[in-house]
């Protein structure tokens, strides 16, 4: 077997293990996706949450009992608290999205950069083969010249 066809089949293994490596990258891309979506709908809850507090303790404000105004108060802090730290959470999650779409894009210029050098070794081995194959033709048509001759 010729070198270049030996390269040929051990390229075709890395690709293989590359193509493999890019999948896992993709599965772990999505699974951060999947927790920001979670994310940004967690936000929107403590947001909309926030939003009623407010609203019901302004209208307990101009209310003239004002019985709940103290309990209000507490849980719109308790609302807004909760808030930001689903916002502090999303942004997090989002620089984990970032991060692994970069591993992404790497495992993906690897995988290309093996099926390119891929082409090369194809190309290279049918040239070789063409070579081979012409240089028997030669000697098969140097043979026959001596026969007749």
């Amino acid at each position: 077997m010729s070198q270049i066809a030996i390269k040929k089949e051990k390229i075709g293994s890395l690709i293989k293990i590359r193509q493999l490596q890019l999948d896992q990258q993709l599965y772990e891309l999505h699974k951060i996706q999947l927790r920001k979506e979670a994310a940004k709908q967690e936000l929107m809850r403590t947001q909309t949450m926030y939003v009623q507090g407010v609203d019901r303790l302004n209208q307990e404000r101009q209310s003239p009992e004002r019985l709940m105004l103290e309990a209000l108060e507490r849980s719109i802090d308790l609302a807004k608290s909760l808030w930001h730290q689903r916002l502090i959470e999303l942004r997090q999650v989002e620089l984990e999205e970032r991060a692994q779409e970069r591993h992404v894009a790497e495992a993906h210029k690897n995988v290309k950069m093996l099926e390119k050098l891929d082409g090369r070794y194809t190309r290279d081995l049918s040239e070789h083969l063409k070579k081979l194959e012409q240089k028997q033709l030669d000697e098969f048509a140097i043979q026959a010249a001596r026969r007749k001759g």
